[in-house]
């Protein structure tokens, strides 16, 4: 191996680089054709992984790593749309693909330090016709007196109610404030998230595909909501009245704390996962208690709980507007696409059910683009018809 190559392999192995490090590689990678090299970058970012510090793993990091790169365009984009630019530019011959595969991953982990901010260009607004556009911040609010009100359609402001509840929408958040006694529920479609911040102060991120019943005001001397799908929660600390969620079978308990609970029933388990503070997970006879950091696995067929170290930033990624996948099932993957962007998802004869996937993207890229970044860090290709996707090995 030549000693440039070498060089490089260091470069991969190193947990950070140095300004002059990135300016070798860009004039590297800008001005080397294929090599071996290139499999070896695959291999190490599709079975190791990479991990991403908190402070790094956020939309605009994600932003600057995006709108910086240069992923091939299905067709040429609607004139409307507000260029891209490249983090490198056009390579030659079949070292391309390769490379931005490695460095779709290597570039959430190094490229882009804290402490040099720089200007985010703004994603463009326009999505081409044969292409589907995130999901976003879309949800039906199901009142007491049984009215039903679509939150995305609703203007900013009070919204009326039969049961003397009294709540607000104001930027893609409900509001409950004293009073009311009926139970409510906030429903979000395929596609849909929003927030909710109940009248005790507890504030709840409902991921797509998801439903929270609760009361409008907690009058008893607990305070239980109902979860189906996933959500973030930031429980209001009230050693008085404890908190509960009940999720199909599962019950969290919580005196004040941050979790996320990824409760889809298509799933093969359900997982509690703990930020802050302490909660008790209950499944039948089994009772679990959390700390910081750790995470409960309910399997749905045997019904075992289980406890483990947790994935925090991963857990909470779709909070934060960015999709995580680290060493998951292609199946899984895909069901998570399929939630955000509303789409159905077909697999081609004898693809291989063990595929594991790898990568980050910001939930606002679009779904080609969202694909595209797929295709390239697991030798996946993706057909797009209307609003279905068909998923087949390269």
């Amino acid at each position: 191996m030549n000693q440039p190559e070498t060089y490089l392999r260091e470069l991969l192995a190193k947990a950070r680089w140095t300004d002059e490090e990135c300016r070798w590689l860009l004039h590297y990678l800008e001005h080397t054709p294929g090599t071996e090299l290139k499999a070896y970058m695959l291999e190490r970012f599709r079975q190791q992984g990479f991990e991403m510090p908190a402070p790094e793993l956020s939309e605009t990091l994600l932003a600057r790593i995006h709108d910086r790169m240069q992923l091939p365009a299905p067709q040429a984009a609607p004139a409307t749309q507000t260029p891209v630019v490249p983090m490198f530019r056009r390579w030659r011959g079949i070292a391309a693909a390769a490379v931005v595969a490695g460095l779709a991953a290597a570039a959430a982990i190094f490229l882009l330090r804290p402490g040099q901010p720089q200007p985010v260009a703004e994603l463009p607004q326009a999505t081409p016709l044969h292409d589907v556009a995130p999901g976003g911040n879309k949800a039906r609010l199901v009142l007491g007196n049984g009215q039903s009100v679509l939150l995305d359609q609703a203007a900013d402001g009070p919204i009326t109610a039969g049961n003397g509840e009294r709540v607000h929408k104001q930027d893609a958040e409900l509001v409950y404030g004293p009073g009311g006694n009926g139970s409510n529920t906030l429903i979000t479609p395929n596609g849909g998230q929003y927030r909710v911040q109940l009248a005790d102060g507890t504030r709840v991120w409902l991921n797509a595909a998801s439903s929270l019943q609760y009361p409008a005001a907690f009058n008893s001397s607990e305070r239980t909501v109902t979860l189906t799908g996933e959500a973030y929660f930031e429980v209001a600390q009230d050693a008085a009245r404890p908190f509960f969620v009940k999720v199909n079978g599962m019950t969290v308990q919580v005196l004040g704390t941050s979790f996320n609970i990824n409760a889809y029933t298509e799933e093969r388990h359900f997982t509690t996962t703990l930020l802050q503070g302490a909660v008790r997970v209950v499944a039948g006879n089994q009772r679990v208690t959390l700390v910081p950091g750790e995470q409960t696995t309910l399997e749905q067929r045997s019904g075992l709980l289980q406890r483990s170290a947790g994935d925090v930033e991963n857990a909470v990624a779709w909070k934060n507007g960015i999709f995580t996948f680290k060493n998951d099932e292609l199946a899984a993957v895909m069901r998570d696409i399929s939630r955000w962007y509303d789409v159905e998802v077909a697999y081609s004869e004898g693809l291989d059910g063990k595929i594991h996937v790898s990568g980050a993207m910001r939930r606002q890229e679009s779904l080609l683009q969202a694909l595209k970044i797929l295709e390239l860090t697991a030798d996946l290709h993706f057909e797009v018809q209307g609003r279905k996707v068909t998923v087949s090995k390269k």
